[in-house]
């Protein structure tokens, strides 16, 4: 096994790939770790190897220049830890801030502690926050299925919304490499009151 993993190709943390099917939708997200093949025809063929499409197979053309959109090596990090305090609004992670953040009182995110999951796909809802964030496209989820995620913004539908919206690069970052080491999550986040 070959382990490369995504580049920031389009700078705002995401790659088109091409699908085995033939399709490209959705992209993948930088730091996604794959199992690469081979390079044929001036395209890079690889294998996914964590986060939603885990076993998937994809190809993305190399850059004009012949160089790769898959970089060597795997810069997984420890995983993440987030707190979120729903009566205070204040969100941190790792042992950075509180960052201003809400969830919809209506339908407020549970209490409890929770895997946050790679980045499944561009989520567009986000894009009118990239004056703010380069990376307010990208979204984590919070647990496994269901709606709620952790991203940038101003309303909450009952997510973990971070409302101090240019602080979403740095906690991009402090995210995007981290791995809690099932294959599926960046870490945890704990959710208090």
């Amino acid at each position: 096994m070959t382990i490369k993993h995504i580049s920031n190709a389009d700078g705002k943390g995401w790659l088109i790939v091409k699908w085995a099917d033939g399709t490209t939708i959705p992209a993948v997200p930088q730091f996604l770790r794959v199992d690469y093949k081979k390079t044929e025809n001036g395209r890079d063929f690889f294998t996914v190897v964590e986060g939603i499409h885990v076993g998937k197979d994809a190809s993305v053309k190399r850059m004009i220049d012949g160089g790769s959109y898959l970089l060597d090596g795997d810069p997984a990090e420890s995983k993440a830890t987030l707190k979120f305090d729903r009566k205070k609004g204040e969100f941190w992670y790792g042992g950075t801030g509180p960052v201003a953040a809400k969830t919809d009182a209506a339908n407020p995110m549970p209490l409890g502690s929770f895997d946050i999951e790679l980045p499944d796909e561009v989520h567009n809802l986000g894009a009118q926050y990239q004056v703010d964030s380069v990376f307010a496209t990208t979204w984590f989820r919070v647990g496994h299925s269901g709606d709620r995620f952790l991203h940038p913004g101003r309303v909450s539908a009952g997510c973990v919304t971070i409302t101090d919206i240019r602080q979403w690069t740095s906690i991009y970052n402090y995210l995007i490499k981290r791995r809690l080491g099932d294959g599926k999550s960046v870490g945890t986040i704990e959710i208090v009151e």
